[in-house]
């Protein structure tokens, strides 16, 4: 799914400078993104578990599990972040069957990527 095609007319378009938090891992989160330019880094308890770049999403965990960040999202570089409150998030899943098999292939990945990174 081409994230950044169904994204490109967002409104709801945030810019972050190189090193700027975007989310803070245990905060409270009710938005996720979709990394329109530049890269971000997904890190957990200090240790770097992904970077995401353009067109792929971060933040989704807190929408989907309990509205609490699971991991910090840091810009890495410059970058634009196109933003996906709840409700948009819940129309998404049911109305676009792709947008919910592209953010279950995401959090797989990265459940696997994680459990390298940490060793088990």
């Amino acid at each position: 799914m081409d994230l950044l095609e169904v994204f490109k007319d967002s409104e709801d378009v945030v810019n972050f400078p190189a090193g700027s938090v975007i989310a803070v891992e245990g905060a409270e989160g009710n938005h996720m993104y979709v990394v329109m330019d530049g890269e971000v880094t997904i890190s957990m308890s200090g240790k770097i578990l992904a970077t995401a770049r353009a067109g792929e999403v971060v933040g989704e965990m807190a929408l989907i599990n309990s509205n609490i960040r699971s991991a910090t999202v840091t810009a890495k570089t410059d970058c634009r972040l196109a933003l996906i409150d709840q409700a948009s998030f819940n129309a998404l899943l049911r109305h676009v069957p792709d947008f919910s098999l592209h953010v279950l292939k995401v959090l797989a990945e990265r459940l696997e990527h994680a459990y390298d990174v940490i060793g088990k």
